[in-house]
């Protein structure tokens, strides 16, 4: 069997759900499904997909395998479209931060989806980190430094954290001088998971320090911590990214700069090797678009 059609049946069996499915989806029978597996398992010398008498499940392998799979056929899709002069079509799954995500990617999706009408994307707005292999998602905009790992990464925007607050609520308690200071002050907090306090990173004298601050207002997501920022309500640490416009106007002044020297860049990530014409175009298109200020 070719592996072309190997692969296509592989990508069916994991979206209809079932052997069966999957060759009345395709229109062949459910043995050519069996051989289709059996030959890329072969191929890979690794189990792909465990079966029982009620249900089928990927292995790890399986996972990773499939989301190359997929951009694989959609790489080659994609070429043969490039050759015949048709244009980028399919769907691009993607993730990004709340705040971010909200105010700087969604209208640059509306610009290229105007460009590119047959491509459908899926955003995803989290302020955790996206596993893109169990998610199956082909690109994740994320604010480094990054964890090592087999993803890859172009960088975007060079960026950092920074502390601030609001004109207003400076006027009436002293900016910090110091990190310390920050005990007294309120601060808005982006929670770790059942807690209503954060840690801040610093660096003093040259050594990493890290600061633990609460406050009366608690968020997981970042547009609110920026909105409560700007209404006066407290001191905030975001990426300097996310409220770069705010920063720029005045609206948000910073504090503690010289003791906030850690990166926040923006990257790219996507997992696998190889991504399709589709998601290399979109990427190139938000490196072109996503300039700084």
């Amino acid at each position: 069997m070719d592996t072309l059609e190997a692969l296509r049946l592989y990508v069916t069996i994991a979206e209809t759900g079932s052997f069966s499915a999957a060759a009345r989806q395709a229109s062949v029978s459910t043995s050519t499904v069996t051989v289709a597996l059996q030959q890329l398992e072969e191929q890979a010398r690794v189990s792909l997909i465990t079966r029982s008498t009620r249900r089928l499940s990927f292995t790890f392998e399986g996972r990773r395998f499939l989301a190359d799979a997929r951009k694989l056929l959609a790489d080659w899709d994609a070429s043969i479209a490039g050759v015949q002069d048709g244009p980028l079509r399919g769907p691009i799954r993607m993730t990004a931060t709340q705040d971010f995500g909200r105010t700087e990617v969604a209208p640059l999706i509306d610009h290229f989806l105007d460009l590119h009408p047959a491509v459908q994307i899926a955003l995803h707005l989290s302020d955790g980190v996206v596993d893109l292999v169990e998610q199956d998602i082909d690109l994740a905009l994320r604010n480094g430094p990054l964890a090592d790992s087999a993803l890859k990464a172009r960088l975007m925007l060079r960026g950092r954290r920074v502390v601030c607050a609001a004109p207003s609520y400076w006027a009436n308690h002293a900016a910090p001088n110091h990190p310390d200071d920050l005990a007294a002050h309120n601060c808005l907090v982006h929670p770790r998971p059942g807690s209503t306090f954060s840690s801040w990173s610093f660096t003093i004298e040259g050594r990493p320090v890290t600061v633990r601050v609460a406050g009366n207002r608690v968020a997981n997501d970042g547009g609110v911590l920026r909105q409560w920022a700007l209404d006066g309500h407290g001191v905030v640490m975001r990426n300097d990214l996310d409220i770069r416009k705010e920063l720029a106007s005045g609206a948000l002044v910073t504090a503690l700069d010289r003791f906030v020297t850690s990166d926040a860049n923006l990257y790219a990530v996507t997992a696998g090797s190889l991504s399709s014409l589709r998601v290399r175009t979109f990427i190139d298109f938000l490196a072109k678009n996503l300039v700084a200020d």
